[in-house]
């Protein structure tokens, strides 16, 4: 069962009008009595008990209040070129948030086709897959328009895909949790310019593997071998 989004769950008892009311009753059919799950996407998950429905506005008693329940213990974040056609974009999206990134970050390259993006139906997207996925925490999903506006200083790991290099991803995980950030470039590859400036930021470069991923695909490889390795 998937949640229904509240920005405020101190209270003992909601009420959820709008559009989450309708998805209260029309998608999710939930009837009085049964269990309604909430989030605010601020970290607090709460199982609620559905009292009454008026025409346009549900009321929910609180009966229990999760804490960042199966959020990653560090900061998980994306750097990604816009891709090229948009549904993959939004797949991205989708698959991050169920997998535990904290932010994702779209950045147009040298080699990037698309230089913008939809950023308000991807904030949608997250939005509506952290309600599926009951996660707690709402990703950052942001525009940055060059290498300049990266926050370097905010990671401990960096860590792109490079071909050639013998390194493997297995390996250059951080053993424990710490703030780390992977950086997918374009469905043409970065330069060797920007693989210059990555590394001169202290980016490591690693392997991953043989086959030919697509740009999205090395993004979700990264966040599920993190997930596998932190074990959250």
């Amino acid at each position: 069962m998937s949640a229904i989004f509240c920005s405020e769950l101190t209270d003992a008892t909601v009420i959820v009008g709008g559009e989450e009311y309708h998805h209260l009753r029309r998608s999710l059919r939930i009837q009085v009595g049964e269990t309604v799950w909430l989030t605010d996407g601020k970290g607090t998950l709460a199982r609620g008990i559905l009292q009454n429905t008026s025409r346009d506005a549900a009321e929910i008693f609180i009966v229990e209040r999760l804490h960042r329940p199966g959020e990653p213990p560090a900061p998980i974040e994306l750097l990604v070129s816009p891709l090229k056609q948009p549904n993959r974009m939004e797949w991205l999206i989708e698959k991050a948030v169920e997998l535990g990134a904290t932010a994702v970050y779209f950045m147009p390259m040298e080699r990037s086709v698309r230089r913008s993006i939809d950023l308000d139906r991807l904030k949608r997207v997250a939005r509506a897959a952290l309600k599926q996925n009951l996660r707690s925490v709402l990703p950052k999903i942001s525009f940055l328009p060059s290498w300049e506006a990266v926050p370097w200083a905010s990671y401990t790991h960096r860590l792109m895909g490079e071909i050639g290099t013998p390194t493997p991803l297995s390996e250059a995980l951080p053993a424990g949790p710490a703030p780390t950030l992977w950086i997918t470039g374009p469905e043409g590859d970065f330069t060797p310019a920007e693989i210059e400036l990555m590394k001169a930021h202290h980016v490591q470069g690693v392997s991953l593997g043989t086959l030919r991923l697509r740009a999205e695909t090395a993004g979700i490889l990264f966040l599920s071998a993190i997930k596998v390795k932190w074990q959250y």
